[in-house]
């Protein structure tokens, strides 16, 4: 029997304004994110694809709309969350240092540049390289254990990017 995978990227996130009463750093507040309404409707709308019907087995970034959009696929299997920091989004790090690096570049999108110098990273932060090869690490483990098995995995745009971008 064939292996499957599904990759899935987390569903629509809420848009936030205004100044946050916080003092967690990006990091934590980018972990934090919660659906919309209407990505609580893409997730639900998704459990019920047939595609995702007898799933063996759901892996999600520990990021709050990854779990979120995960949550209706496990409940219509009847199976467990597991949860990898492995599908996580790529630490940024150092913000002040991520501004350095963007002065001089021609886009305004610090992922983007990030893919162009896979190597780059701040000093509290993860290269793209890293990233990917955190990322092969996992999918390498979960297609031997899980042989011949259906498997969800819930994880984010950027982490798509990272994996299937070639290589320069």
């Amino acid at each position: 029997m064939d292996t499957i995978i599904y990759l899935i990227r987390h569903a629509e996130t809420i848009d936030e304004n205004g100044i946050r009463n916080t003092n967690e750093d990006f990091q934590m507040i980018n972990e934090k994110e919660i659906l919309s309404v209407y990505g609580e409707e893409q997730s639900k709308k998704l459990s019920e694809n047939t595609e995702l019907n007898n799933i063996d087995v759901i892996w999600s970034s520990s990021y709050t709309r990854a779990k979120a959009t995960a949550k209706y696929i496990a409940n219509n299997n009847n199976v467990p969350i597991n949860l990898d920091s492995s599908l996580s989004e790529r630490k940024l790090g150092n913000l002040k240092e991520l501004g350095e690096f963007m002065k001089d570049k021609s886009t305004r999108d610090p992922s983007q540049e990030q893919l162009l110098d896979r190597k780059f990273k701040t000093s509290d932060g993860e290269s793209a390289e890293d990233t990917r090869q955190r990322m092969t690490k996992f999918f390498d483990r979960i297609l031997k254990e899980y042989e011949g098995k259906r498997i969800a995995v819930i994880t984010h745009r950027r982490f798509y990017k990272i994996l299937f971008t070639k290589l320069v």
